[in-house]
């Protein structure tokens, strides 16, 4: 499987990142899947929790409102505030 690079940043710096298989976002029209290969795009994020998995782990981590782009095989979200939550 195709695997994408994960930024989650605030204005502080870099909350979380990891290379993962899968990213679940939070957005106003619901939410948004992203794997490895995803067409480039920006589009804004809701507060809520980030959902992210790769082979043998994953992560869920509670974000601000902000904004997400994809380009590249990198996942950049920017977000007003970020807590990874514990599994």
């Amino acid at each position: 499987m195709d695997k994408i690079a994960l930024h989650v940043l605030t204005g502080d710096g870099t909350v979380f990142e990891h290379t993962v298989e899968y990213v679940n976002l939070p957005t106003g029209f619901g939410s948004l899947g992203v794997k490895g290969d995803h067409a480039p795009m920006l589009c804004a994020v809701e507060a809520g929790v980030l959902r992210c998995r790769w082979s043998d782990g994953a992560m869920r981590v509670r974000i601000g409102a902000g904004v997400a782009s994809v380009e590249k095989n990198e996942l950049n979200v920017l977000v007003s505030s970020a807590q990874v939550l514990e599994e």
